[in-house]
């Protein structure tokens, strides 16, 4: 795949299955103070943060028929549950990518009582030089294979 985003390089019926493919994952709450993943702007996410993935989320999408975001959504999730079980590595990545860009979401943040935004710019400050916040760490002894 060329220099294309991902929204360029899906046809209508791909943009379609993507947004019954998020509500689905994570759909709206009942109440409406959680939105549901197809109103967070994920192909932005993937253009910034994962563009490497693009190619294979085409793949995931034309994994289901055309008439997918017209199934009720117990049927989408039967759908999906299927997909999970002939190719949960690609679903697990899927859902990384879902969530990933679901929780960093400033609405969502504000939803579920965290703080939007970078932890770090707002505090924690560290002095430079000041290693004492890794000391747990260091106590711990090396932990890779040799």
């Amino acid at each position: 795949m060329e220099n294309a985003t991902t929204a360029s390089a899906c046809t209508e019926g791909q943009l379609q299955r993507l947004s019954a493919l998020l509500d689905t994952v994570l759909p709206a709450s009942e109440d409406g103070t959680l939105p549901s993943a197809r109103e967070i702007d994920f192909l932005a996410y993937l253009r910034e943060q994962a563009p490497d993935f693009q190619a294979e989320l085409i793949g995931i999408l034309d994994r289901f028929d055309d008439n997918f975001p017209d199934l009720t959504l117990s049927r989408r999730v039967d759908l999906v549950r299927d997909f999970s079980g002939s190719d949960a590595a690609a679903f697990r990545r899927l859902l990384f990518r879902v969530y990933d860009s679901y929780y960093q979401n400033d609405r969502v943040c504000a939803a579920i009582g965290a703080r939007p935004g970078p932890p770090f710019p707002n505090g924690h400050s560290i002095p430079a030089g000041d290693l004492s916040s890794l000391e747990a760490v260091t106590a711990r002894g090396k932990g890779y294979r040799r």
